[in-house]
């Protein structure tokens, strides 16, 4: 799957600040423990404690080797992601919860670069940070099928931020044959979709791209749009379908 990464906030707003932690370890609890660490809350924009999202911490201006480092909040919206000690160095730390439609931040496409950096190193291993999700991203949802035969399809995808070509999401696989799509709120999206055999498809519907329009949705938006892709043998978009798709 190859999609763009890094930047962390477009439709959520990321603040580092001092918090309470009430019924938390402390930092010197946390300290004990190995290795380096970054800690904090997230909080909705109403400054309730948000359970169960994923905080991740991720690395800047080197490669990643690994594993995103990662952490799930607790019921006081509290988390800690404990970062290897050679893995001193600048990081961009950001939260989602996707069950509630606040997508991944750590993808540039969502953030637009927008983020809330930490640096780790020998003398400060250790950094606090308070992140607050909102608003919610726009919703597509909707089912993708072949046009003649309505055969279920699971096509690649590709959005891009009508005013920054070069600020895209693309995938295999992320579009099912019944799919729901998180897309950033109040901005100008446009959505193409592909797959060998097929005549590649553009929102709102059609297979001329000089036809195709933008999506914009508000925060929490929800839009059908079902897919239907037109048959045609001799085309090869570069996306092969996935096995048993169709």
């Amino acid at each position: 799957m190859d999609m763009s990464r890094l930047g962390l906030g477009s439709s959520m707003i990321l603040a580092i600040a001092l918090s309470p932690w009430s019924q938390r370890p402390s930092a010197n609890d946390v300290a004990d423990r190995e290795g380096s660490f970054i800690d904090g809350v997230v909080t909705y924009q109403n400054l309730t404690p948000v359970k169960g999202a994923t905080v991740s911490a991720e690395p800047l201006g080197r490669a990643m080797g690994a594993i995103t480092p990662h952490a799930e909040t607790d019921q006081s919206g509290y988390f800690v992601i404990h970062i290897s000690r050679s893995w001193f160095g600048k990081f961009a730390v950001a939260a989602m919860k996707e069950d509630e439609d606040y997508p991944d931040m750590v993808k540039q496409f969502y953030s637009d670069g927008k983020f809330v950096t930490v640096t780790l190193t020998p003398r400060h291993p250790h950094a606090t940070v308070t992140l607050r999700l909102g608003p919610r991203a726009g919703v597509l949802v909707g089912t993708v099928a072949d046009a003649v035969s309505q055969v279920p399809l699971s096509p690649c995808v590709e959005f891009r931020r009508a005013a920054e070509p070069g600020n895209f999401m693309s995938a295999s696989g992320l579009v099912k044959p019944r799919y729901k799509l998180l897309i950033p709120p109040d901005a100008e999206i446009l959505m193409k979709i592909s797959l060998d055999g097929y005549k590649t498809w553009y929102y709102p519907g059609t297979v001329d791209k000089t036809a195709a329009k933008s999506v914009r949705l508000a925060p929490g938006e929800n839009k059908s749009v079902d897919i239907r892709l037109e048959p045609d043998a001799k085309l090869k978009t570069g996306c092969p379908a996935p096995l048993n798709s169709r």
